[in-house]
């Protein structure tokens, strides 16, 4: 009721425009727009990169037989738009590639959240970005050189955005009062989604333009963004609203008030992590669990889809990108829709935060498996059908984010979120290292069905 009332007070005294939270938050939005660009770029990227036909003529002339499923065959959309690229990379390869990143990825989860719990996220988050957008504007180049040097600077790029997502929980913890912790958080996470959407469908457009080769543009587009985000996030952001000098002395109060500050030590040069009580912890355990479960499920649909857009459903690259973005324009919805439901829920006393992420996380894992199931048994003649069916199979993934799994490290250890999130992003992070190799070993003999995804 107090929270209701100070809230109330706050909005009469300070326009909601000039809420510093909302500031934050919105930058944040931008920032993780710029991760997942460069994050995501390859996968579209990879299908203008390659030459298709030069592969499947050496897997013609291979000694190993070739199984196909000539039913399920289906023409190319629009074929004359389909564009061949300068690379014969084999599936195995482009696993490979899309998984390389993943690898950088998974080191720099734990040393981030630590790092970012004791010292901040502003020159952690910010870096992060400058130094990944530095080593992409290059990675067209060295793709003309080599494929594994191609691999060893998408590992570089992993390494950067390895210590985001713990730095996006410890700026939750320190600027998200905790009945606007839902719609924040989900807001700031919607910008993955927004980024995973600019990706694809620029990305599509890009490969079919004739001006500097065409797809090159899909990493130096990624590379600016981040790049002028990295240096603005590190001017404007300030690690608690203690700090920051043009937030109201309302607001901070406000803020300060609820977000359990008092439990933490972050600012502190004696910060000690509990590392035991974390790896005994039940609550811990079981979001390391779920965490994990339900990133293969997304890192499938991130690297793959566009795969699937080309392989399966046989649209052009135009087509391919727009669509491909899709289910992340629902998710984007569902994911701040989520949030706001879930903070409602819990404010007004329907379940318990406990049982609001259960709920969350049920309906985020169990309906997107009953739509991709359904997806195994569509072929490309019903290729509309498949798009919806994986539009709203993602869409319902959202619910995790905007109220389930993601912010539960909030919930339980808010001043050691960054270090909890870490060590869960850390295990969740295996199925992206995996994924791309199962992808590309179960379909580099075999023709690319839906059964196989």
């Amino acid at each position: 009721m107090r929270h209701n009332k100070n809230r109330v007070v706050l909005f009469l005294i300070v326009p909601f425009w000039r809420l510093m939270r909302i500031a934050v938050t919105f930058l944040g939005f931008l920032g993780m727009i710029a991760h997942f660009s460069q994050k995501v770029n390859v996968g579209i990227a990879l299908v203008c990169m390659v030459n298709h036909s030069a592969i499947e003529q050496n897997k013609l002339n291979s000694t190993t037989t070739q199984i196909t499923r000539t039913d399920d065959s289906c023409p190319q959309t629009n074929n004359t738009n389909h564009i061949e690229g300068p690379f014969i990379w084999t599936k195995n390869m482009q696993g490979i590639i899309l998984g390389a990143y993943f690898w950088g990825y998974i080191i720099t989860q734990i040393p981030a959240g630590y790092l970012a719990g004791r010292f901040g996220a502003r020159f952690i988050f910010g870096g992060a970005m400058i130094v990944s957008s530095l080593v992409t504007v290059f990675m067209p180049i060295i793709a003309g050189v080599h494929w594994l040097l191609f691999c060893m600077l998408r590992l570089l790029v992993g390494l950067a955005h390895g210590t985001i997502w713990p730095c996006m929980t410890v700026i939750m913890a320190h600027w998200a009062p905790v009945h606007e912790r839902g719609k924040l958080m989900g807001f700031m996470n919607a910008g993955a989604q927004a980024g995973n959407v600019f990706a694809l469908s620029i990305g599509g457009l890009m490969c079919s333009w004739d001006f500097a080769g065409g797809w090159p543009l899909i990493y130096y587009s990624a590379a600016i963004f981040g790049f002028v985000w990295g240096i603005i996030w590190i001017l404007f952001y300030t690690n608690s609203p203690r700090n920051h000098p043009s937030i109201s002395t309302q607001e901070k109060e406000y803020i300060l008030q609820n977000t359990q500050q008092h439990l933490s030590n972050s600012n502190n040069n004696d910060f000690h992590a509990p590392w035991r009580a974390i790896l005994t912890s039940p609550a811990c355990w079981a979001l390391f669990i779920v965490h994990t479960c339900n990133n293969w499920g997304t890192y499938t649909f991130l690297t793959s889809i566009p795969k699937y857009m080309d392989e399966v459903l046989k649209f052009n690259i135009k087509s391919n990108g727009l669509l491909s973005a899709l289910p992340y324009i629902v998710l984007w919805l569902n994911i701040n829709i989520s949030g706001i439901i879930a903070d409602l829920i819990i404010r007004k006393n329907l379940l318990t935060t406990t049982n609001t992420r259960k709920l969350f996380n049920i309906l985020g894992n169990l309906l997107p498996a009953i739509f991709v199931l359904a997806l195994a048994f569509v072929t490309c003649r019903l290729k509309y059908v498949a798009v919806v069916l994986l539009t709203i199979g993602v869409a319902f993934h959202g619910c995790c984010f905007g109220g389930g799994f993601l912010l539960v490290a909030n919930d339980i250890a808010p001043a050691y979120t960054g270090i909890v999130f870490g060590i869960s992003n850390t295990l969740a992070t295996i199925p992206g290292i995996v994924s791309p190799y199962v992808v590309g070993a179960l379909t580099e003999k075999v023709s690319l069905i839906p059964l196989k995804y």
